[in-house]
């Protein structure tokens, strides 16, 4: 049983042996479904220090109301996922900046880094005090989100951070990797009279996912007819470059939300067979 650190002091400290083990939970069949807390009690400032000084840690972690929470390994099939994603929008236009593994101010005591942010070029400064991190830039209008290891859970918890009040975020993309090879997308708008919940959730690997997923998105309210692709009902196989099933729609106007003078004359489509074609074929 591991036990994590509960820190008073102003230093964070994990040592290797924790790391480690923590690693290999992540790595097992069945992760911790919200991942592994690794200390609590953190306050900001101790948690950007250790980020600082901890470049090369084996795990991917994130500060969650004062709570060190290993939720992610940074394997191939991630990065691969989150890289296709970051080249699509930038071939779409070229006005959007694209930026891996920003850190995000999300909420009092919360600071995540996320796999990537995008942001029109040119958006205003935000109001002292009101940055997304250290660097002093505004929010990103969109971020994404790839599990590998990481549970639909998870993917799901972050929703209400990076929709929270602090931050202007417009988007939320997640895509979760399973190792049937059972992919899914969920797209979490702010415009969205439910913005902590998917708008869309887009099943697109060579596998269906699971009906216990399907019965999770169910639950926290994705209406069914929201819930598509490969494996739901009168859906093809996600087998080829553009077929409608799999062209997830994100609105420009979301994109380039407080830079109307850029706004592009089309909207950005993102064909996820394109994304699954990466992974199983590198």
């Amino acid at each position: 049983m591991l036990k994590s650190s509960t820190m008073q002091s102003s230093r964070l400290r994990l040592s290797q042996e924790l790391l480690d083990s923590v690693k290999e939970r992540l790595l097992e069949p069945n992760p911790p479904a919200e991942g592994v807390v690794l200390a609590r009690n953190i306050s900001l400032e101790s948690y950007q220090n250790f980020c600082k000084a901890e470049k090369n840690i084996p795990v991917k972690i994130r500060l969650v109301n004062g709570e060190v929470v290993a939720y992610e390994i940074p394997l191939g099939p991630h990065g691969t996922a989150a890289g296709t994603v970051g080249a699509s929008i930038a071939r779409w236009c070229d006005e959007v900046t694209c930026t891996a593994e920003e850190d995000i101010n999300v909420a009092p005591n919360s600071y995540f880094t996320a796999d990537y942010a995008f942001r029109p070029r040119r958006l205003p400064p935000p109001p002292v005090g009101q940055a997304c991190n250290s660097l002093g830039w505004a929010f990103p209008n969109m971020v994404l989100e790839v599990g590998y290891s990481e549970s639909i859970r998870s993917l799901h918890r972050w929703a209400p951070f990076y929709m929270s009040g602090r931050t202007t975020i417009m988007i939320y993309l997640a895509i979760k990797i399973y190792p049937s090879n059972a992919m899914v997308a969920m797209l979490y708008q702010r415009t969205s009279q439910t913005p902590n919940i998917p708008t869309i959730v887009i099943s697109f690997g060579r596998a269906p996912i699971h009906n216990r997923v399907v019965n999770f998105f169910v639950n926290i309210g994705v209406p069914g007819v929201n819930i598509t692709g490969f494996g739901r009902p009168g859906a093809p196989p996600c087998n080829t470059a553009n077929i409608p099933t799999y062209q997830l729609h994100i609105p420009a106007v979301e994109i380039f939300h407080r830079t109307p003078s850029i706004l592009p004359s089309i909207n950005f489509d993102l064909d996820l067979w394109k994304v699954q074609d990466r992974v199983l074929n590198p």
